[in-house]
């Protein structure tokens, strides 16, 4: 019997559960927004720029939680129930397992904006308005939330949950900050000491633009250091004792 010892051994079943799973949900969500959208605006679309603007509300208002569904239990949901799927029939190291699902998970979240645009060719008949930039800002999203779902997924099965709500904590102390610098008035040191440790979720929340300079290299390097410390957890840390098939 010859044994696959392919690093790209489990590609397929990767490609496989999330084409079935998140890609077609995606899709599904896209049309039926972009349905919906063409309903209320009727023939009120003026021009191709109002049809940009509306796909990036919708992909900037979607984003999150289509992040939070391509990542969410990556290696959390193994470890919780003790097993570590076909690890038996064709042993791999987890870091490269779990790492290869989360690429595609990125390849499934970069479709999103491939989807609005095809739905709203479909339903308005304009341009579809996609730009690299576009594409590098939700990449840049998956980085960063993706990256933190995938560190916590080293520890817990509920890491979604626990980037989710500290995205809704670092948003709130960021609206926070800004409105008691618009008032003149200091921030408490907490919350600065927060917003510096927290990941940068709010500079890298902006769809279809990027921030630029030291702001973006602060969140690329934040992204891959989450990134490389999960892979680093992975190596070092057993997923468990034992496990079942």
């Amino acid at each position: 019997m010859t044994r696959d010892t392919s690093p790209f051994r489990y590609l397929a079943i990767h490609l496989k559960d999330v084409a079935r799973t998140q890609v077609l949900l995606y899709a599904v969500v896209a049309f039926g927004l972009a349905f919906v959208s063409r309903k209320f605006m009727g023939d009120g679309v003026a021009s191709g720029l109002d049809v940009a603007d509306l796909l990036r509300s919708i992909l900037g208002g979607t984003l999150m939680v289509a992040i939070l569904m391509a990542t969410g239990g990556v290696a959390g949901n193994d470890r919780k129930q003790g097993y570590y799927r076909a690890f038996f029939s064709k042993p791999m190291a987890p870091w490269s397992y779990y790492l290869q699902r989360w690429l595609v998970g990125l390849a499934a979240v970069l479709t999103i904006p491939l989807w609005l645009a095809l739905a709203f060719q479909l339903l308005f008949g304009t341009g579809s308005h996609l730009t690299l930039e576009l594409f590098a800002s939700v990449a840049l999203a998956y980085l960063v939330i993706g990256g933190a779902v995938l560190l916590f997924s080293t520890v817990t099965a509920r890491d979604w949950l626990v980037v989710f709500l500290l995205y809704f904590m670092q948003r709130r102390m960021q609206e926070a900050q800004e409105m008691l610098t618009r008032m003149g008035q200091e921030v408490p040191r907490l919350v600065q000491v927060a917003l510096t440790i927290l990941p940068p979720f709010d500079q890298a929340a902006g769809v279809g633009t990027l921030p630029s300079g030291q702001t973006l290299w602060h969140v690329v390097l934040y992204g891959v250091a989450m990134v490389a410390a999960a892979v680093a957890v992975l190596i070092f840390r057993p997923l468990g004792s034992g496990g079942r098939a």
